[in-house]
């Protein structure tokens, strides 16, 4: 009897040896993408992971289907988006365009530089929408791109102060509404070191960090014996470095 179920055993044996020797597991379909971005140099986070590459790169080893990307660069707007991985391909994906981030100060008032006390500023760090004296006992003096000056009632760049060394470049616009989008031109030999203080166009400014900023002024006064002038002024400054885009 032992004999005979023995007999009857081995062959199930060998028919599940053979279905389990049958079945293998699929091989994972595997494939890359080229990340590219204008500017280049945004560091590459992907699923919220940060690669250690920079754009332009290929991300390489990646399942196929859908993955995200999140594109980081200083200055400039986190940008995220979804590629899609095909098999045994490298696909390459269109340039991302990443945004500068803006700030939009104002209106902020200053004073023209004759007959005015330290309580009545006339200079403006553009990059933190303050403003400051240029006085010599000014703590910030040294931190202002521009001021207001009495002499010839301008606007002009602060290395025109005594003993301040901060460059700024002025160009006119072509509109009077600040938030119109309309990029600047890039800084070339043609821009200058002022603006005049009824200037009813905005005006592009290019400071000493390489920062570009859109201004208008606002509204203006005073000019009257024991009331110095004055004009308020709004302005939307860039915090990309070279970047002319203004939305």
């Amino acid at each position: 009897m032992k004999k005979y179920l023995a007999l009857l055993i081995l062959p199930l044996v060998f028919f599940v040896a053979s279905c389990t020797d049958s079945t293998t597991d699929p091989v994972e379909q595997k494939g890359s993408v080229l990340i590219q971005s204008n500017p280049a140099g945004a560091k590459i986070f992907l699923a919220g992971v940060d690669q250690g590459k920079v754009t332009p790169e290929t991300l390489t080893d990646l399942t196929t289907g859908a993955h995200q990307v999140t594109l980081k660069l200083d200055g400039y707007n986190d940008t995220t988006f979804t590629v899609t991985v095909t098999a045994n391909t490298t696909v390459n994906w269109s340039s991302i365009n990443l945004t500068p981030m803006t700030a939009t100060y104002g209106p902020i008032q200053i004073w023209e530089t004759s007959g005015t006390s330290a309580a009545q500023p006339s200079g403006l760090d553009l990059s933190s929408g303050n403003a400051y004296g240029i006085g010599s006992s000014s703590a910030n003096r040294t931190a202002v791109d521009i001021y207001y000056t009495s002499n010839g009632f301008v606007v002009t760049s602060a290395d025109n102060a005594t003993g301040l060394t901060r460059k700024t470049y002025f160009k006119v616009g072509g509109g009077s509404v600040l938030t119109d989008g309309v990029a600047s031109s890039v800084k070339d030999n043609t821009w200058t070191d002022r603006m005049t203080d009824r200037q009813t166009n905005y005006v592009y400014l290019y400071d000493a960090d390489m920062h570009y900023t859109k201004i208008i002024i606002d509204s203006y006064g005073g000019g009257n014996p024991n009331d110095p002038a004055w004009v308020k002024v709004k302005w939307i400054y860039n915090q990309a470095k070279d970047d002319v885009r203004f939305k």
